[in-house]
């Protein structure tokens, strides 16, 4: 089925001045603390904080070499 030709919208357009949300962006942390439960025999507990360490990638992940939203970035595969 053919597609009627229409003018794209504004709001779809993407500017030359566009980054993605990771360009820049500060380093990772090495992990978080999160509250925790430690239970009692008698049912009762009480919370700690647990440290939960990161294990996901934290390097740049996005492999077009040629893309202008990566231009500049310091997080870039090279």
């Amino acid at each position: 089925m053919p597609v009627d030709d229409h003018p794209v919208h504004e709001k779809t357009r993407i500017s030359s001045d566009f980054r993605y949300g990771c360009h820049n962006r500060k380093p990772y942390d090495d992990g978080y603390y999160a509250p925790d439960r430690i239970y009692r025999g008698n049912g009762t507990y009480y919370q700690v904080l647990t440290f939960i360490k990161r294990t996901l990638s934290t390097d740049c992940r996005y492999d077009r070499a040629d893309d202008p939203a990566c231009e500049g970035c310091n997080w870039r595969k090279q």
